[in-house]
């Protein structure tokens, strides 16, 4: 029988210095993400992005007189009406884009089994690693964050920090400056930017609250 692949959690300081590994809960460790409601989140997230404004006038919405533009024979042209129809330059469109709702319904139990699914299996894959040094109080200063990702070889690829609240205003503007780093508290936490991460840097107080939503 193939032994299972054991799963880990890298720890960091925030002056990349390693810092052992975090505990993980067994009903983390045991928990099986299911993919095809991730998959069904990812299609309901990203049509729930379409605004559907997209609009084109018709020949009865252009602006511009309906006067026949020549008398109906005699000239050896073709037939016409108005300067609005299809086939001139300026006229109506047919079959155009009129605005639409693309919105879709996910529940609040499949959002929540989504969630779950979606930190479990970056846990599963190696790409969560916790920060243990505390970012509220921490200054705007891009450098930090830098140095971070450099000394912790998170600089390829996209990078979510998950911090515990809104209150890290410091961090979270040093880490806006950098390309492919973003940032999110655990109130505005979605399956969309866990899946899109390739890098996912959660504080360790939020780690702890992550943990705790797989026990309730």
């Amino acid at each position: 029988m193939k032994a299972s692949k054991e799963i880990t959690v890298k720890q960091y300081t925030l002056d990349g210095a390693g810092a052992g590994t975090a505990e993980l809960s067994k009903e983390l460790v045991s928990f099986t993400p299911n993919k095809v409601l991730l998959a069904q989140y990812e299609r309901v997230y990203l049509a729930n992005q379409r605004e559907g404004n997209a609009s084109a006038q018709t020949r009865a919405e252009v602006t511009g007189s309906t006067k026949k533009i020549y008398k109906q024979k005699g000239t050896g042209n073709a037939r016409h009406g108005s300067r609005k129809a299809p086939l001139f330059k300026g006229g109506g469109v047919v079959g155009g884009p009129k605005p639409q709702e693309h919105r879709l319904e996910f529940s609040k139990s499949q959002r929540k089994g989504a969630l779950l699914s979606a930190i479990a299996y970056q846990v599963q894959q190696g790409a969560v690693s916790v920060l243990t040094s505390e970012v509220n109080e921490l200054p705007a200063k891009t450098k930090t964050v830098a140095q971070f990702l450099a000394k912790t070889n998170m600089e390829k690829g996209t990078t979510l920090f998950v911090l515990v609240d809104a209150k890290a205003t410091g961090f979270v503007k040093s880490a806006r400056n950098i390309g492919g780093v973003t940032s999110t508290h655990m109130g505005s936490l979605n399956v969309h930017s866990l899946l899109e991460a390739r890098h996912i840097v959660v504080v360790a107080e939020a780690f702890k609250t992550m943990q705790q939503m797989f026990t309730k």
